[in-house]
């Protein structure tokens, strides 16, 4: 009598799967870590650009929110006072240390309507987990 070995066979289709399975949950527990900050634009044309942001628990300790506008824009004045403003380039940037949990509302002037369009990029990294985290906001 001949004993022949058992091999466990596997559908080709299950692979497959498996791996997309496997994807769709790496990226939910991805995403979950990127919901620390959120924010939206109240304002994104005229001369007031304004961006709100919330900020949830745990905050992070450090956040650098930067926001483009086309080039040939006269940006007047920023509340709060941003770190740098390139007004060639179009750019500003903030640098929050130590913030808290809650909203903040970021605005910046300008001499004329907005010419263009807007955006922001948020970074922080996670207070729990190290994870640095980009974020782009448009209107």
């Amino acid at each position: 009598m001949t004993v022949k070995p058992m091999r466990a066979h596997v559908k080709s289709s299950a692979l497959p799967v498996f791996f997309v399975v496997c994807f769709f949950l790496s990226i939910s527990v991805t995403s979950g870590a990127a919901n620390l900050v959120s924010g939206s634009y109240e304002s994104s044309g005229g001369t007031d650009i304004v961006l709100t942001l919330a900020i949830n628990t745990p905050s992070p300790s450090n956040l650098i929110v930067e926001q483009f506008i086309s080039p040939g824009n006269n940006i007047t004045s920023t509340s709060p006072t941003a770190k740098k403003i390139n007004a060639a380039r179009g750019e500003v940037k903030w640098l929050f240390r130590n913030i808290q949990s809650g909203s903040l509302s970021l605005s910046m002037q300008l001499g004329s309507p907005l010419k263009g369009s807007v955006k922001a990029m948020i970074r922080y990294r996670d207070p729990e987990t190290g994870r640095f985290s980009e974020l782009v906001i448009t209107p």
